[in-house]
């Protein structure tokens, strides 16, 4: 809206003062007089505020610089060029309703100053202003051209934002949906790495029609990636942006590939694993126990027992500036390479037999321990004890028992071994199963104990399977 510059004489201003009261929204001030107050509280219909002067007045010049700045999704500030001649202004206000339509201009707000706060407002809402200056003494009143501006209110945050299902390359955002919001724009930051991450690049626009999660998918394991979330609204022409909500999360480091025995010996285990995007170095592990962190892709497992079995696992490490980040393990089972003299019992078949340079000089039928908690354990063992004759001192379950044997080849730090059993009547088939299994130990006649204890030595491999 533009308006015509009026000036008005002296008689016609005291008819106004005399015939109109401030209205809601003006305040008087104290340093202007009450001719002044009255003659700005004529001005809800400023195109009829004022005549044509007859005599040439001061006349405001007209609005320039008029803009809205530090929006916020309750606020904004108004600001305009200081107009010559004017000591006053008139903000006239129009606002969208609820069915997405902007209402007439309304008179709102009467200051001194160029610049004006307008709090309490509604997010992602147009506000259009029209600003009018004024020229007011004791003898007349002058107008200026007026200037408008609109603008719509920020959105506010969306709130709640997380990162769950997180895998070694992807990860899931989401976040409570805006009832004001059309769209969310996307942004992502990566980890750089020294630590630092990049400037935040636009990733994707997802619509607000019943979504508030998004997956994102192609990243990489064990890097740190931060997350922005903004809410937009545009309608009739304009836009509004909230400030945008962030969140980082890491996706899981990826697993070590390919993890293998490549190679053994009968004292050593050669393990290999492919190499892991991002790692500086890996943990290996054996049996539970870490024993060495390694910069390559290769460790030679050296000075095991003859013929051991081990349970390995490996995982990949990355440290970013002060951050050491570890990955999911990767597992393999692997054994040295079988000595030629061994020991090796079957429990499905009940036989003991004794290799000597890979062949069997010597089988025999046995009994092993019961099943369930009293079953010999399988594994890859070795000799322990190698006594003749020896004393054996058990309990099980409230009983227990002191039993002399004549040959005794403990295989376990749990007191299982290779004895002979003089009270079992016969041995091999299924007895093991029908009430005459051992508490562990494998049971064989005196005269087979006697041969695979001369044949059997401290450290000799013995394998249950």
């Amino acid at each position: 809206m533009s308006m015509k510059k009026f000036v008005i004489p002296f008689t016609f201003l005291l008819a106004i003062i005399i015939c109109v009261a401030v209205p809601v929204g003006v305040t008087a001030q104290t340093s202007a007089s009450s001719d002044e107050a009255m003659a700005v509280a004529n001005l809800e219909n400023p195109t009829d505020a004022v005549e044509p002067a007859t005599e040439a007045k001061l006349i405001p010049s007209d609005i320039k610089g008029l803009k809205i700045t530090e929006v916020e999704s309750d606020s904004l500030l108004l600001s305009w060029d200081k107009s010559d001649n004017a000591n006053i202004y008139t903000i006239y206000r129009a606002q969208e309703t609820s069915n997405g339509k902007v209402g007439e201009y309304k008179k709102y707000k009467t200051v001194k100053s160029n610049t004006f706060r307008d709090t309490g407002l509604s997010e992602a809402k147009i506000y259009r202003y029209q600003i009018f200056a004024y020229k007011m003494t004791d003898n007349y009143i002058t107008q200026s051209k007026s200037a408008v501006t609109s603008v719509m209110t920020k959105l506010k945050n969306v709130s709640n934002v997380q990162l769950y299902d997180k895998t070694t390359s992807s990860m899931t955002l989401s976040w409570n949906a805006s009832p004001s919001a059309d769209k969310y724009i996307i942004y992502r930051s990566d980890e750089k790495t020294d630590g630092s991450f990049e400037k935040y690049k636009k990733l994707t626009e997802v619509s607000a029609d019943g979504n508030d999660k998004y997956t994102d998918k192609k990243l990489v394991g064990g890097t740190v990636y931060k997350y922005k979330v903004v809410a937009e609204r545009t309608a009739s022409g304009a836009s509004a942006v909230s400030a945008g909500k962030a969140v980082k999360g890491i996706t899981i480091f990826n697993s070590p590939d390919n993890f293998k025995k490549l190679s053994a010996t009968e004292t050593s285990i050669k393990l290999g694993w492919s190499a892991v995007t991002h790692a500086d170095k890996y943990e290996l592990y054996r049996d539970g126990v870490k024993i060495k962190t390694v910069k390559g892709t290769t460790y030679n497992d050296t000075k095991l027992l003859s013929g051991s079995l081990h349970n390995y696992s490996v995982r990949a490490v990355r440290k970013v500036a002060k951050n050491v980040r570890r990955g999911n393990y990767s597992y393999v089972n692997a054994s040295c390479k079988l000595p030629g003299s061994r020991i090796e019992v079957s429990i499905s078949s009940q036989t003991l037999k004794v290799y000597k340079k890979n062949k069997v000089i010597y089988s025999t039928p046995v009994i092993t321990g019961a099943p369930g908690d009293r079953a010999t354990s399988v594994g890859h063992h070795h000799i322990l004890s190698h006594k003749s004759p020896a004393i054996l001192k058990g309990s099980y379950r409230g009983s227990k028992w002191t039993t002399k044997v004549s040959y005794w080849m403990g295989f376990t730090y749990s007191g299982q071994g290779i004895h002979d059993a003089t009270w079992q009547s016969a041995f091999g088939g299924q007895y093991y199963r029908q009430g005459r299994g051992s508490h562990g130990c494998v049971n064989v006649s005196l005269s087979s104990a006697k041969k695979i204890y001369d044949n059997s030595y401290v450290g000799m491999l013995v394998i249950v399977k």
